[in-house]
């Protein structure tokens, strides 16, 4: 009986190391004017983590993305450190001022 006690246990324990926790944010990206735009902030995010974002889904009439991502593995910082590092302002961060010059003109 003491066996499967310490089975039921360890198991409990060691799924719950790989947790995995999927967040949905929706993110204001005010320079996402156009289709190429969002094609941009897209490859920005794929740039990350394996695996780590979910989906995510532009939206250029609202400038928006929404962002599914597995929060165990990336935090929201590094989303927003991903497009502005791209060039695009994201919610309250702004993108450096040489990664936004080398976007499309459309973009700026």
């Amino acid at each position: 009986m003491m066996k499967w006690f310490i089975s039921i246990v360890l198991v409990t324990v060691l799924t719950a190391c790989f947790r995995q926790d999927v967040i949905t944010i929706e993110m204001k990206v005010p320079q996402m004017q156009s289709d190429d735009c969002a094609r941009l902030v897209l490859q920005s995010l794929g740039r990350l983590e394996a695996d780590a974002i979910v989906r995510a889904q532009p939206d250029v009439a609202a400038r928006t993305v929404t962002v599914t991502y597995n929060s165990m593995r990336l935090a929201i910082k590094n989303i927003e450190y991903a497009i502005t590092a791209a060039g695009f302002d994201v919610n309250e961060e702004q993108a450096r001022p040489e990664a936004r010059q080398a976007l499309p003109e459309g973009c700026r």
